[in-house]
């Protein structure tokens, strides 16, 4: 699908994107409906085994150990450097509960759900003096001032929502204030870093990507766009998101790169890159968004996870970080594909993550993380994400009536909020659900894109100014006839004359690491 230099396209196509999002469709072909309720409670059951196991052991505490049937305080023990200073009393903010509530909704158990509220409202309190692993910015005496990109720029979905529900515009503004402040500092490549010390406003880290750090920035701009459909979140999204197909994509990875330079730093998989092909569907980029996801998904059937890094020049695992502990990056993007395409591969998928996290992961007190994927060794800890988000996109795969009647935009936590007219600072205009590379309305130039011209921005110098093509899709996606095992199989690409490489997936593209 093609992507669009103006700004009122985008919305338009956003909002036939969103409506095929939020609506409840026959069950695919070769995908029967018996097949998707099988699946659907083997998703089910996993939840439950999780949430049961943690409330037995681990409620009210943060989280569960499931190997030894205990807990950990994981909300502090993760971010508070000072262990001593917290209260004899703190017995952990019942993480876990708060992180399944909304996967209490979407399974339809308002039951539970109801307990779980009414319990939180009468006990729970963050009245303590303690450093969390949240997305903060207050920093106590003697803490670190550095904190990410994303720690403080995926703040407005959260904020936004709850000024418009309280009527107090003040935290909407603070979290505005904070990405104002965050766009004003990227680099003339519309490149941000990753780390920044939140007292001298100086950045930390220049190295900078899609994974950890950055990740629910990009993430944030898009869906404040989607939710609040304010101009600005747009304008600083499209920008950025230009700025990492240029500087970061190769075929369908995205390496890391110095936020000044542009040149490259870090060849390598991250797990929390594989929320990016999700993202990339809200922009109508599925063409990328495709070649991106079956790439990761390539990489979970070598190894029966997703490991947390994978050197790509290297072709081998991280040395260190081999572990996988349940995220949920891969089954986002998998559960925001099938509902662009309808396509039951998509299914086909998720069957095997819930497959691999049955057997790898789940132990008689709940589902462990796995500490390396090389020896599938697992590690004491079930975090709350696996609760509120793995399992919650996998339901969503198999069962979406929970978004029958009213769209939402899932925060980075994966909890729904509504997106609402009157939440809108504009409304957007009417949508046009046609192939917008032919549409024209009025005066209105015909639409066109890189992806659909096989031309990219930087060689368009020869085309008049009103021919000029700028689009998110800055790399063409190349057409695959057939799958491939060698690279002499692929050819060479008749746009660039270069030769096109066999990826580990199986698909011909210009993607060698040659640097």
């Amino acid at each position: 699908m093609p992507c669009f230099r103006s700004s009122t396209a985008p919305l338009r196509r956003l909002f036939v994107l969103l409506l095929l999002l939020s609506a409840s469709f026959a069950p695919a072909v070769g995908f029967g409906s018996a097949k998707r309720m099988y699946m659907r409670e083997k998703v089910r059951n996993m939840f439950y085994h999780a949430y049961e196991n943690y409330m037995a052991y681990a409620f009210p505490h943060d989280e569960l150990k499931p190997l030894t049937k205990t807990y950990t305080d994981s909300l502090s023990e993760l971010g508070n450097l000072k262990l001593e200073h917290l209260p004899h009393y703190y017995n952990g903010s019942a993480l876990t509960l708060v992180e399944s509530l909304s996967s209490l909704l979407v399974l339809g158990n308002y039951t539970e759900f109801e307990k779980g509220v009414l319990w939180l409202s009468d006990n729970l309190t963050f009245d303590v003096d303690a450093r969390v692993n949240l997305f903060e910015y207050g920093v106590m005496e003697e803490e670190t001032t550095e904190t990410s990109t994303s720690g403080c720029g995926s703040l407005i979905l959260e904020m936004g929502a709850l000024s418009r529900l309280t009527g107090n515009p003040r935290f909407e503004a603070v979290a505005l204030r904070a990405l104002r402040k965050l766009w004003s500092m990227r680099s003339s490549l519309n490149l941000l870093g990753t780390t920044l010390d939140v007292i001298t406003g100086e950045w930390i880290e220049y190295s900078t990507g899609i994974g950890a750090g950055v990740d629910s920035f990009y993430e944030y701009l898009m869906k404040a766009y989607v939710i609040f459909g304010n101009d600005e979140f747009w304008d600083m999204f499209h920008s950025a998101y230009l700025a990492v197909q240029k500087y970061f994509r190769h075929g369908p990875w995205y390496h890391e790169a110095d936020m000044r330079t542009g040149k490259a730093t870090y060849w390598q998989l991250t797990s929390l890159q594989a929320f990016w092909p999700g993202l990339q569907i809200l922009v109508g980029d599925v063409s990328s968004a495709n070649s991106s996801h079956r790439e990761f998904f390539h990489v979970w059937e070598k190894f029966g996870v997703l490991p947390e890094r994978y050197l790509l020049d290297h072709n081998m695992l991280h040395p260190t970080e081999k572990y996988y502990p349940l995220r949920p990056e891969l089954a986002e993007s998998t559960f925001y594909l099938y509902q662009a395409t309808k396509d039951p591969w998509y299914m086909e998928v998720g069957e095997k993550m819930i497959d691999s996290l049955n057997f790898y992961a789940r132990v008689d007190g709940g589902f462990a993380s796995i500490r390396d994927v090389s020896t599938m060794q697992l590690e004491d800890h079930q975090h709350s994400f696996f609760l509120s988000e793995t399992c919650k996109y996998l339901y969503l795969l198999y069962d979406d009536s929970f978004l029958a009647d009213q769209n939402y935009v899932f925060t980075t936590e994966g909890h729904p909020l509504p997106i609402r007219s009157s939440w809108h600072d504009r409304l957007p205009e009417a949508f046009i659900p046609r192939n917008w590379t032919s549409v024209k309305v009025g005066n209105q130039a015909t639409r066109a894109s890189a992806l659909s011209q096989q031309v990219c921005p930087a060689t368009t110098t020869g085309l008049r100014d009103s021919q000029q093509i700028e689009s998110a899709c800055h790399v063409p996606d190349l057409h695959v006839d057939h799958r491939c095992r060698m690279d002499d199989e692929c050819g060479i690409d008749s746009t660039t004359c270069r030769n096109r490489d066999c990826s580990m997936a199986g698909y011909c593209g210009l993607w060698s690491f040659t640097r």
